[in-house]
């Protein structure tokens, strides 16, 4: 992950700060919620919940709450505390935040018989910077993809090292069949890669990408098709290809991996 300024957490949560995020499946994965790992605590007590939605301002999560949780309740004003638990990137230690929050909204969450309920926690003061970044990211990520998806970054050396892909050299699948190729740019939306063989005859077919992190030993699978090919002068027996990646099966992880590094090295014009 690139390194976060204290501007740059300011900024999130100046531009991001009332936006919800729902915590589906591809969501925990790509943050590292550790789903059993998740409390709210009050006046000395404790009791498991999963988290449904969160913004910079507030929470909504799911517990089972019974007689003694109300009371705690009534003694605390609706005052607890939210600890949310999130994995490292190649470490081992979790990062454990503690919220300061209060009960704003309760509601039941499924069946009756599940003695679920649905609690929304308005937080009572700027969160950790941590759970800034984690939201800022994600939504900065996804924004980017849509507003900068057609800017390119072109494949060399030294670009390849300041983006931490691990080669150039690549494999793609077209057909069921594992295929060697050439890196030449990429986007959020696709790519352009030198493929072996009669690029003409893979026009509209479905390809599938893998590019590979060099220090965490992330693997991206890109699910798009061939737009087109184009012949390279003197060279029969190759051509370039255009990949447009298909916007639905993305993974937030590459959108984060592509955004951290555009960012970066090209920042928005309006900024």
């Amino acid at each position: 992950m690139a390194l976060i300024t204290g501007q740059q957490i300011s900024n999130f949560y100046k531009q991001f700060g009332d936006v919800e995020v729902a915590f589906n499946k591809e969501v925990i994965r790509a943050t590292g919620l550790q789903t059993r790992n998740n409390l709210v605590k009050c006046k000395g007590a404790y009791w498991p919940c999963f988290v449904y939605s969160s913004s910079m301002k507030q929470a909504k999560i799911v517990a089972s709450i019974k007689e003694d949780f109300h009371t705690k309740l009534q003694e605390a004003n609706n005052l607890v505390s939210l600890q949310l638990t999130f994995a490292q990137l190649e470490k081992s230690n979790p990062i454990i935040l503690h919220i300061s929050a209060k009960l704003t909204g309760i509601a039941k969450y499924g069946e009756e018989s599940s003695g679920l309920s649905l609690l929304t926690l308005t937080y009572t003061q700027r969160p950790s910077d941590d759970l800034i970044v984690t939201l800022g990211r994600l939504l900065e990520s996804n924004l980017n993809s849509q507003k900068r998806k057609e800017e390119r970054i072109l494949i060399n050396d030294q670009m390849l090292r300041k983006m931490g892909l691990k080669s150039k050299n690549i494999i793609v699948v077209i057909d069921n069949i594992p295929r060697k190729a050439l890196l030449r740019d990429l986007s959020f939306s696709g790519a352009k890669l030198i493929i072996a063989g009669l690029a003409k005859f893979l026009v509209d077919k479905a390809i599938m990408i893998k590019l590979e992190v060099e220090e965490t030993s992330e693997v991206f699978n890109l699910m798009g098709k061939v737009l087109r090919f184009e012949p390279i002068e003197n060279r029969k027996d190759i051509a370039s290809i255009a990949v447009l990646f298909d916007e639905k099966h993305v993974p937030i992880e590459y959108k984060l991996f592509f955004n951290d590094f555009l960012t970066r090295q090209k920042p928005p014009k309006e900024q």
